[in-house]
C-alpha cells in the first residue's frame, strides 16, 4: 500500500500525499494556494478520477523526474501504492498502469513479480482486472489462472450460463453511450465498444439459438440477407427450442412495432407470423400484453426476460412515448427494480417523463424502497426538469435549482451525510444521469458551494470549467473524451500516458508530444508508446509484423482466452507468412523472433503438417521437413 495522507479536520480521505498534478490544479483553481487547498484538490482528483488512476498519474512523473535517462524507471514494488477494491472502476486501470510501467523499463520485471501481482488481483475478486492483467502482462501462464471472460468472448464461446447472460444484457442495457466499466485488453473481443452488436454476432457465431438473438437491430437484417435466411431456416423447423421461442418472441414484438417495415423486413414478420403456433402459452401471452390484447400477466411469467424487454423497447425500437407507455405497463404488474440489471439515464428519463404525466410513479417507487438505486434515481429526478421545443424534447438540469435545496433534498432521500458524501454524489449524478457540459457545469456550482461553505477556500473561475470536464474523464467515459487545454498545458507525462491508456494510444500523441519539453521525458513517452501498441489487436490489424509478433507472444506465452483460439491464431499466422513472404523475411532477421516462430510450429505440428509442404515456408522458418519427420536446423 502506498503512503496515506488523510485529513481528520477537513474530513478528507485521500490515498496519496498531494503530487505534480495536484499542484498545478491548485495553481488554476484556488486564488490563494496553500498546503491545505492542495489537500482539498487532491481529494477532489481522487474522487473525479479514482485513486489507483491519480497515484499512477503522480507516480509515473514522479519516476520519470527522478530517471537518469537510462535503465529502469519504475521500480517492481510500484504497484504496492495500487489499492484493489474489487470495483472494477477503480481496478482495471492497473493492468493498464503495470504494462505501461512494464513498457518504460529496458526490461520487464521477473514473471514470480507478475504472477504475484496477478494473485492479489484473484484474491481480492477483482476479476475483471485480472482477466486483463492475463490478457496484457508479459508472463507465461497467466490466462489459466482466470475464470471471467468479459462479454463478447461470452458471445464467441457460446452456451450462456446465467452469469453470462447477466453480463452479455448488462452491457446491453448499458447501450453505446453507457459506462464502459472495464478497460480492454490485448484482444478484440476484450472490449465492447458497441453493445447492440452482441445479438448480431452471437446468430453469426451459433445461429439464432438464443434469446439473446430476438435483440438484433432490424437494420442489420434488412441489408444483411445471409443473416435473415440464417433466421429463417431456423424458424421454419418442425419444433423450436426454449431458446428459440424467447428470440422469436423478442424479434416478433421488435418487428411489430414499426409502421412501415422494408420489403426483407415484411418478410421476415410474415416467416415468424406463420410459425407462431410453435411459441407455448407463456410466450403467447407475453407478446399479447405487449400488443395489449390482454390487460394483465403474472409477472413471474415475464420477469426471466424484464432486462431483455427492457433493451427491446428503450434501445432497439426506442420510440419514447411506447417505451413510457410499455414500462408502465410493468409497473403496474409488480415490475421490481432490483430486477434490473443496470439502471442509467434513459430510465431516469421515463420515470421522469412518467411523473409528468402523473402516472403512479412515486407509489411504485416507494415499493422499491429494498433497491439502493433508487435513491440515485430520486435525487436525478429532482434535479431534472423537461423543455419541450417545437419538435423535440430536452430533459436537463434545473438551471434554477439552489445548493441548499438539492442538499435538504439529499438529506431526505439519503439522511444525514457528510459533506464530502454528498460531493461524491454530485459527481456520481453527473456521470450517470446527466449530459457533459451545462449540466456538468451547473452541478460544479453545487460542489463548489460545499467546498466554500465548509473548507473556508476559494475558488477561481477556472474549477467550475475544468472539473466539469474531469469528472466525465474516467476511463468509463473513454469513448468521448475530448482534448482540453487544461491537460495539454500540464507538462504532466502521467496525465498524458493516462489518457493515451482511454482513448486507446491513438488521435491525441501529437497535442502531447508537442507539449512535453524534458529530452528524457520525450524518450520515455516514445519509447513506451512504441512498445505498447505490439501488445493491443487495434493496431495488428494494420501492421504485419506487430500482428505476428502479438500472435507469436500470446501462442507461446500461453495467454489466449479460449484453448480453440490457439488453432485459429496458428492457421492465421502460417497464412500470413506465406502470403507476406518479404516482410516476413526481413521480420525473422531477427533471430529471436524467428527461434520463437520455430517454437510455436514445433509445439502444434499436428495442425501443421499440410502446410509444412510448402517449400518457401520451410526454407524461411529453416525447417527440413523430409518424410514428415520435421527437423529445425
Amino acid at each position: 500500500m502506498g503512503t496515506r495522507a488523510t485529513s481528520n479536520e477537513l474530513g478528507f480521505d485521500t490515498g496519496h500525499k498531494p503530487g505534480a498534478l495536484t499542484r498545478y490544479f491548485a495553481e488554476r483553481w484556488l486564488k490563494e494556494p496553500s498546503a491545505k487547498g492542495e489537500q482539498i484538490i487532491a481529494w477532489l482528483l481522487e474522487a473525479a478520477l479514482g485513486r489507483n488512476a491519480l497515484y499512477f498519474i503522480e507516480k509515473t512523473k514522479e519516476y520519470v523526474d527522478e530517471w537518469g535517462g537510462s535503465g529502469e524507471i519504475v521500480p517492481a514494488n510500484a504497484c504496492d501504492g495500487f489499492e484493489i477494491t474489487g470495483d472494477p472502476v477503480e481496478d482495471t486501470i492497473i493492468p493498464h498502469a503495470i504494462l505501461v510501467w512494464t513498457c518504460m523499463n529496458d526490461q520487464p520485471w521477473s514473471e514470480e513479480v507478475y504472477h504475484g501481482w496477478l494473485d492479489t488481483l484473484l484474491k481480492a475478486g477483482s476479476a475483471e482486472a485480472a482477466y486483463l492483467a492475463a490478457s496484457l502482462w508479459p508472463a507465461h501462464d497467466l490466462m489459466e489462472k482466470v475464470t471471467y471472460r468479459p462479454a463478447r468472448w461470452l458471445v464467441y464461446r457460446g452456451q450462456l450460463d446465467a452469469e453470462a447472460e447477466r453480463l452479455i444484457l448488462t452491457e446491453m442495457l448499458k447501450g453505446d453511450y453507457g459506462p464502459r466499466t472495464s478497460l480492454y485488453g490485448s484482444f478484440e473481443y476484450d472490449d465492447v465498444p458497441h453493445p447492440e452488436q452482441l445479438s448480431k454476432q452471437y446468430i453469426e457465431r451459433h445461429g439464432f439459438t438464443h434469446p439473446i438473438c430476438g435483440l438484433v437491430e432490424p437494420i442489420e437484417l434488412q441489408w444483411d440477407s445471409d443473416l435473415k435466411k440464417r433466421i429463417q431456416a431456423v424458424l421454419a423447423a418442425p419444433s423450436w427450442s426454449e431458446g428459440v421461442k424467447g428470440a422469436a418472441m423478442l424479434l416478433y414484438l421488435s418487428l411489430n412495432a414499426f409502421n412501415e417495415l422494408s420489403a426483407p423486413l415484411q418478410e421476415l414478420l410474415n416467416t415468424l407470423e406463420q410459425n407462431l403456433f410453435k411459441l407455448d402459452e407463456r410466450h403467447t401471452n407475453i407478446i399479447n400484453f405487449h400488443m395489449d390484447k390482454i390487460e394483465k400477466i403474472d409477472y413471474n411469467s415475464i420477469k426471466d426476460y424484464i432486462n431483455y424487454l427492457i433493451i427491446l423497447y428503450n434501445k432497439i425500437i426506442n420510440e419514447s412515448d411506447l417505451s413510457m407507455k410499455i414500462f408502465s405497463k410493468y409497473m403496474s404488474i409488480g415490475l421490481k427494480t432490483k430486477d434490473i440489471l443496470y439502471i442509467g439515464k434513459d430510465l431516469r428519463d421515463m420515470i421522469f417523463n412518467l411523473m409528468l404525466k402523473k402516472e403512479k410513479v412515486e407509489s411504485w417507487l416507494e415499493k422499491q424502497a429494498d433497491d439502493s438505486r433508487i435513491k440515485d434515481i430520486l435525487l436525478a429526478t429532482y434535479m431534472t426538469k423537461r423543455i419541450d421545443y417545437t419538435d423535440l424534447r430536452s430533459i436537463t438540469i434545473d438551471e434554477e435549482l439552489k445548493t441548499g435545496q438539492v442538499e435538504k433534498k439529499i438529506e431526505d432521500i439519503y439522511g444525514k451525510i457528510k459533506y464530502v458524501d454528498k460531493i461524491r454524489l454530485f459527481i456520481n449524478q453527473a456521470r450517470i444521469y446527466f449530459e457533459p457540459g451545462r449540466d456538468s457545469y451547473k452541478i460544479c456550482d453545487f460542489v463548489e458551494d460545499i467546498l466554500k461553505r465548509e473548507t473556508r477556500v476559494n475558488f477561481s473561475y477556472n474549477f467550475r470549467e475544468d472539473y466539469a470536464k474531469i469528472i466525465h474523464s474516467w476511463h468509463p467515459s473513454r469513448n468521448y473524451f475530448l482534448i482540453a487545454n487544461m491537460f495539454l498545458s500540464s507538462g504532466h507525462i502521467g496525465l498524458y500516458l493516462y489518457y493515451e491508456i482511454l482513448k486507446k494510444w491513438v488521435w491525441i500523441i501529437v497535442d502531447f508530444i508537442d507539449h512535453i519539453m524534458e529530452e528524457k521525458e520525450l524518450k520515455a513517452y516514445s519509447d513506451t508508446r512504441k512498445k505498447i501498441i505490439e501488445n493491443l489487436y487495434r493496431y495488428a490489424m494494420n501492421d504485419i509484423e506487430i500482428k505476428l509478433n502479438l500472435y507469436l507472444n500470446k501462442i507461446e506465452s500461453n495467454n489466449l482466452p479460449y484453448e480453440e483460439m490457439k488453432n485459429e491464431l496458428i492457421i492465421e499466422l502460417i497464412n500470413m507468412i506465406e502470403n507476406n513472404y518479404d516482410k516476413i523475411s526481413e521480420y525473422f532477421k531477427n533471430e529471436s523472433k524467428l527461434i520463437m516462430a520455430r517454437k510455436v510450429i514445433s509445439s502444434n505440428i499436428g495442425l501443421l503438417r499440410g502446410k509444412l509442404r510448402n517449400p518457401r515456408l520451410t526454407g524461411l522458418l529453416h525447417i527440413d521437413n523430409k518424410s514428415q519427420n520435421m527437423i529445425i536446423y
